[in-house]
């Protein structure tokens, strides 16, 4: 898998289109690796000379789609802005923007669930709760605590905010029934607003 991560030509974005499409449509199980090699116009050695066994693939292409979105997250976001509610709000936002650019990726994790294999479901979710703590740690480092109330625990304010921000956006990607679409945002922004407001009123100055 290593030396697939050094190539950056056509035949591994084929590969990563490919197998993202038929994961994403049929999930874990029901994928055929024939069809992809197929659909990516490779032989099915060189695919498993990249990955030694479908589950390989899968796991990779899950930790791709995560990274991405990742990725696309701290683009999104304002760090030089030391204010820790503005950059929740921006990620939040950026984040469901990533989904709805990435209609794949949603149809993999909803399909992911479903993968009954305990090793795929255990290594994608470590990999997946540690980018997710990264992810938190970058977002708060170098914020102004000066900001804060003197009274307040600001470790607790923090934990507060952010199981708030994310009950937040998992509530309204369903309600949305996973459609990503750009003319629902208002309603996100407006929800977060609400709880920023209140959030400056109880924890800051």
């Amino acid at each position: 898998m290593s030396e697939f991560l050094q190539h950056d030509d056509a035949r591994k974005n084929r590969i990563l289109e490919a197998a993202l499409a038929e994961f994403a449509e049929k999930g874990y199980k029901k994928a055929s690796t024939n069809s992809i090699v197929r659909e990516a116009k490779v032989s099915k050695g060189l695919l498993f000379h990249y990955f030694i066994s479908k589950k390989e693939l899968y796991i990779y292409l899950h930790q791709y789609a995560v990274d991405t979105i990742t990725k696309e997250l701290y683009e999104g976001v304002n760090f030089a802005d030391r204010d820790v509610l503005n950059r929740l709000s921006a990620s939040t936002v950026q984040k469901i923007d990533s989904y709805n650019k990435h209609p794949l990726f949603v149809q993999l994790f909803e399909n992911h669930v479903f993968v009954e294999d305990e090793e795929i479901q255990q290594r994608t979710n470590a990999y997946s709760q540690q980018v997710a703590k990264d992810s938190y740690d970058k977002l708060f480092s170098n914020i102004d605590y000066f900001l804060f109330n003197d009274k307040i625990n600001i470790n607790h304010a923090l934990e507060v905010v952010k199981w708030t921000i994310d009950r937040i956006s998992k509530d309204w990607v369903v309600k949305h029934n996973f459609t990503f679409k750009p003319e629902n945002y208002d309603s996100l922004v407006e929800e977060i607003d609400v709880y920023l407001d209140l959030f400056r009123a109880s924890f800051y100055k």
